[in-house]
Formats: C-alpha cells, structure tokens, sequence
C-alpha cells in the first residue's frame, strides 16, 4: 500500500523530541524508500534561522542519534524537502505569513493538501496552537486531510486532559486526533497480540485457572536530567503508570477483539482498563509504593521539599472473570540498577509431579522451577519461556531450561523505531497503535484515585538508593504475597 504525501508541520521543531526521535525516524524512512516522494517538512521554532541552518542542525542531530548508517548522498535529496519558519505561534497574528508558507511548501511538494500538525513541545501550548490552526482555517480544507499529533503528556490529570480534550474536539473531528503513547509504537508490544492469539499453546492458558501473577516493569537508569520543571509537577504515576504501564496492561489482559481493525481493538483495551482497580481497600497501604531517590530534591528546577515521587510500584486487580483473583504488579521507576522495559507471566505451579514423592513441594521451595514467559519490550527486543527439565545424568533432579527468542538476532535487520511506525501510521490515517479518548479518560480515572488514596491512606514515600533496585517496601510487597520481582 502506497503511503500518502503530506507536509508534516513540527511545532517544537528545534526541540530535543524533533532533534532525537522525528528527524531520525524521518532519515530512517526516507533511507528505507518507505517516505512518500511527495513529503515535505517545516520545522517551526521561535529563532531566527534559515532552511540550511536548520538542516545542518538536523543533519547533526541525525547522524547522532539515527539507527541507520549516515549516506550523504540520501540525506541531500531529503534535505530539499525540509525547511523552517520562525514564529511564536501563540499568536494569532503570526499565522498569515506561516499559513502561507506552508501551502506553498505542500504545493511545491505535491502534497495534495494533507497537513500532519506535530505537537512536539511543552503541553501548556497545544491549546492556543491548536485554536489558532483553527482560527486560520488550517484545520480543515476543500481536498487533502488534516490531523494532528499530540504528544504525551494528554493532560496533568482527569481535569485538564478532559479540558484539552474538548478544546480539540471543537476544532477537529476524533478521527484526525493522533495520541501519542510511543511505547505502542514498539515492537513487542505489537507482538503481543500475535503472540497470544496465533499460539494455541498459549491463549487457553491465559487465565486464572493457569496464570499465578503477572509483572510489568519500566525501569529507568537515568535520572530527570534537565526535565525537572514538568517532572516535578507529575511525577512517575503519571509520567509512566496513566499512560505506558496501563497500555502494556490493557494489550496483554484484554479479551480476543472479535476483529483486528483499530475500533474493536481499542474498545476490548477500555473494556480491560475499566475493570482495573487497586487490590482491596482494606490493604491499599502495603500494595501501593510510592518512592523518591536520593538526591533528587537537589535536581535542577525541583522544589526544595518536594513530595513528587520517582518511583511507584502497585499491585493491581482486573474485575472480570478472565482474570478474577489474578494480581498484576507494576513497576516503574528512575534512577534504578538497571534500564529496561518487560512483561513476566508466571503461571502456577503443577499440583502433582511425575516424579511423585521424591520431589513433593519442589515447587514451593525452588524458586528457579517456575514456567514463565517474559516479553522483553526493551533494551534488547524478544521473548523468553523457562520450562523444566530433569537434569543429565541425575536421577531426580529438575532444572530450569530456557528458549529465548531475540526477534533483532533472527531476522538480522534494525528493529523499526516507534516514531517511524507511528508516523506512517498516521499518514495512512490508521489509529490501532494510538490511545482513543475514552482510554486516556479511564486512565486517568484510574490514575487520579490512586493518588488520591496515597494521600488519604499514606502520604509519604520511603527513600532510595540512586543505582539501586527501588524501594525495599516494593520488594516487601511481593514477599508477603509469596514471590519476587523477577
């Protein structure tokens, strides 16, 4: 299927997210002959600047943050369609003349009048960009399509992305509005629907009768870096655990859509993320970690006392009868061991063994002898299932065994970027690896009465040791349950 041309418009084009993820994917597409001819893009920033400035920046940034080798030679025929308009676009009367600039852009392109509005820049300014667009009738058009892309964060709370929302909805219908959770764009994560539902080893299993608990980890080796003004104001429950955990959630427990086009698949994801729901009132205090590592009030731009943790862990329950009874603990954190990004399905324990008394109660007492399937989202993509095996040359002993599958070192290609998938997505006007609305809504539902209850129950956080695995109450909270963070 032929991609659509378009003129991308980048708002926050001199930005770190344009500089680090769009112009590489947009290299990476263009090398790879998947970027229409007819494409265009305009960077739109606040400094004074020409086309071949902005291009030598990007040509920097690209050839220091893109997975493809460097090729002069391509990057100068993309180069061409690349180029920069200075404004503060808060500002309606700044639109004539970039209004203008644009269409010429689309016309010498021939993007036949699709427009891809960007959103890469700070949240507090997607609503005056947005009102202006439609102000200036560049929202809508006789030919062509329109959208826009919102990046996360959708919204500070249940509050102000429901006002976001309906300040958008005014201006342009649902089906234009692109929001963004990048780790959807991720490989695995689009694996796990094949992975459970191409598999009859695996979907009848995917149950309480089968699984004993499910882990889903994002953990960050880095600290806030210079982020500290937006960090502190959201903090890790809703930086990660509304948007990236839940999803992750929502892909791995939902029921089989009874058709993979992207409003049944999103529909089965709400269904799902309505029935989350912290485990047990009466024990919220011990299943619900809040941490902050050390250190971290003295970051830049973060307040002296601030209460803004880096770190949360949760134990979660799904109301329905898939998965009655089933914890899921979640996980994410900054400035842990180690950076990666996984989801573990331990299932139960067999009730006999073939062995018979020898080896009663292996089970409870080897930690090591316990199925599992990992879904490895990231540093390094893949699964792995640990299964048993009675040991060589032993009589009765029974030792873990492992098949790991690492999709890179199979298939011997660069593994896509989100951002290159995502962006093609768009163009295409398809929105199965984007959040609807009504996602963003129960997750933020979801998300605001969990800090609420924090508030109520706990009000404090327990310390941590920069570099370490977190906070020993997250560990604690498997421990009383019987198991570990794996």
């Amino acid at each position: 299927m032929s991609v659509p041309g378009c003129t991308m418009v980048i708002f926050g084009g001199t930005g770190d997210l344009a500089h680090r993820k769009l112009a590489p994917a947009i290299y990476n597409l263009h090398l790879e002959g998947r970027l229409p001819s007819d494409f265009s893009l305009v960077g739109v920033g606040r400094k004074q600047k020409s086309d071949s400035q902005y291009r030598q920046e990007l040509a920097s940034s690209i050839s220091k943050y893109s997975s493809s080798t460097w090729d002069e030679k391509q990057w100068q025929t993309l180069a061409l369609k690349i180029h920069y308009h200075a404004g503060d676009m808060r500002y309606a009367e700044n639109y004539l003349p970039f209004k203008d600039a644009v269409e010429t852009c689309n016309i010498e392109s021939g993007g036949n009048g699709n427009y891809l509005y960007y959103m890469a820049l700070a949240p507090h300014l997607f609503t005056p960009i947005a009102e202006n667009l439609k102000l200036h009738n560049m929202t809508a058009g006789e030919s062509g399509w329109r959208r826009i892309m919102i990046e996360k964060p959708f919204g500070y709370d249940l509050s102000s992305a429901r006002k976001l929302n309906n300040t958008l909805s005014a201006i342009i219908d649902e089906e234009s509005i692109y929001r963004i959770d990048h780790y959807l764009g991720k490989e695995m994560l689009q694996n796990i629907l094949v992975i459970r539902f191409a598999n009859t080893i695996f979907e009848p299993l995917w149950n309480k009768r089968f699984i004993d608990h499910v882990q889903i980890s994002a953990r960050e080796s880095d600290g806030i870096g210079d982020r500290g003004r937006y960090y502190d104001r959201v903090g890790a429950m809703r930086d990660m655990f509304q948007s990236h955990l839940l999803q992750m959630l929502a892909l791995m427990a939902m029921e089989p859509p009874l058709k993979a086009d992207p409003d049944t698949i999103r529909t089965e994801k709400l269904k799902l993320l309505n029935a989350v729901h912290l485990w047990p009132e009466e024990e919220s205090k011990s299943n619900l970690i809040f941490g902050q590592y050390y250190g971290y009030m003295q970051e830049k731009d973060v307040a002296a006392y601030s209460q803004t943790e880096t770190y949360t862990a949760l134990k979660l329950a799904v109301n329905n009868s898939r998965w009655q009874g089933v914890p899921f603990y979640l996980q994410t954190g900054k400035k842990l061991e180690d950076k990666l990004v996984k989801i573990v399905i331990q299932f139960k324990s067999p009730p006999s063994f073939y062995f018979g008394d020898p080896l009663e109660g292996v089970y409870k007492e080897r930690n090591d002898l316990i199925n599992l399937l990992t879904l490895k989202v990231q540093p390094k993509e893949g699964v792995a299932f640990q299964f048993n095996v009675k040991k060589p040359a032993a009589i009765e002993e029974v030792v873990p065994a492992e098949m790991d599958f690492c999709q890179p070192c199979a298939f011997l290609i660069n593994t896509p970027e989100a951002y290159e998938l995502l962006l093609l997505d768009v163009m295409n006007g398809d929105q199965t690896r984007f959040s609807s609305w009504n996602e963003i809504e129960s997750s933020w539902i979801l998300t605001d009465s969990i800090h609420s209850q924090h508030r109520k129950s706990l009000g404090n956080f327990d310390i941590y040791e920069a570099g370490s695995l977190g906070p020993e109450s997250a560990a604690d909270m498997l421990i009383r349950d019987g198991r570990h963070w794996w």
